[in-house]
């Protein structure tokens, strides 16, 4: 079959340190307020548009369900009245399902791409990723953050034009160093009614904090207490945390929803640390913060 169309678009990783879930009987206005940086480290999404019928989607080369980014296809597509053929391509370079918000940035990245085809706003595509986020409980606040990038504060939950999003500024020389010691369920863990109080309360605390002094050391103090409070900061995890401050680091504190640690390093101590946490934990990203948000290519 010809091709018609092929397009392509970058959506960073985001990496969350609090969040507090804000339950809506609509998805639009569903989601959380939290906060965490955008990495230049992301998800590049490639889509060829055909004549015919039926999606395909690879992730990193190999076919793959990708739920929340086959949801995003087939609702475009029915909104639009369309009925084409899809081969999606997502070069994911973060962990997957280990709280960089990967499922999000794909289907962020389809939304951007199918959205321009069927000639639909930006704030349309990001509606759309943002319910299928919520739909599929892959995530619920990452794709608002990735649509704008930076260090973001989720103010005001939901997609555009419910939700609401700050920038803290992030002093020059940066970098965000994070590594991962195994995945956790995102799907299992925000069905849990328990975690889900929890985030409420600890989660708007944090929240409250980072407004009322808006800066990065903060905005990490805040969400080390969130994690310490929200009890998923293992032996293991407070290890590691400890080696990132012997280390250099400003600060660092748990990913959400992840077995990881994310920190804040200078530039300066960023690549020996990178070397000496590989060489003894496996997977680390290092990289700064994307002042960019999601974008065609």
């Amino acid at each position: 079959m010809r091709i018609e169309r092929r397009l392509e678009a970058f959506v960073p990783a985001h990496l969350s340190g609090f969040f507090e879930v804000c339950p809506s009987p609509r998805p639009e206005k569903m989601g959380s307020r939290n906060g965490g940086p955008c990495l230049q480290a992301g998800v590049v999404t490639r889509l060829e548009v055909r004549e015919g019928r039926g999606v395909r989607i690879l992730v990193n080369g190999r076919r793959r369900e990708a739920r929340t980014s086959l949801y995003v296809a087939r609702s475009l597509l029915q909104r639009a009245g369309r009925r084409l053929c899809l081969k999606v391509e997502h070069e994911v370079a973060v962990p997957v399902g280990a709280g960089y918000g990967a499922s999000g940035a794909g289907a962020l990245g389809l939304a951007l791409t199918l959205g321009r085809v069927l000639g639909m706003r930006k704030e349309e595509a990001v509606r759309e990723a943002h319910v299928a986020e919520v739909r599929n409980l892959t995530g619920l606040g990452d794709v608002g953050a990735q649509a704008r990038g930076g260090l973001v504060i989720g103010v005001e939950p939901g997609a555009p034009p419910y939700g609401r999003w700050r920038r803290i500024r992030v002093p020059p020389g940066m970098r965000v160093v994070s590594c991962t010691l195994g995945e956790l369920s995102t799907r299992h863990i925000l069905s849990d009614p328990e975690v889900r109080s929890r985030s409420r309360r600890l989660g708007r605390k944090a929240l409250r904090k980072v407004l009322a002094h808006p800066t990065l050391t903060t905005f990490l103090r805040a969400s080390l207490e969130f994690a310490e409070g929200l009890g998923l900061l293992d032996g293991e995890l407070r290890e590691v945390r400890e080696l990132f401050l012997k280390m250099g680091a400003v600060e660092a504190t748990q990913t959400m929803l992840g077995r990881g640690i994310f920190g804040f390093v200078p530039e300066e101590r960023a690549r020996r640390m990178v070397e000496e946490l590989s060489a003894s934990l496996g997977r680390v990203v290092c990289c700064p913060v994307s002042g960019r948000g999601a974008h065609l290519l």
